[in-house]
């Protein structure tokens, strides 16, 4: 298993570009450790945009960081994981 998995970040499509996107202002671990939902996800990249002068992603990019966080970082994942 490699580093980022282990971190809890699966590979999957996206995970490389939450790495570059997310990672290259803070530690994958706080994003780990969020957890959100897909809409608090929308709405957290759009405040990293719009008020910590975070580059704004295209669209492609947007939708794959999005989904992946949506998917494998979201408070629905925790909750399976809790159940299993």
């Amino acid at each position: 298993e490699d580093e980022l998995a282990k971190m809890g970040l699966p590979p999957d499509k996206g995970r490389e570009e939450v790495e570059s996107y997310c990672g290259s202002c803070h530690s994958l671990r706080l994003v780990v450790q969020q957890g959100l939902s897909r809409r608090d996800w929308e709405e957290t990249i759009a405040w990293m945009v719009d008020e910590q002068e975070m580059e704004p992603l295209d669209a492609e990019d947007y939708k794959l960081v999005l989904d992946y966080l949506a998917k494998h970082i979201s408070v629905e994942n925790r909750l399976k994981k809790v159940q299993r």
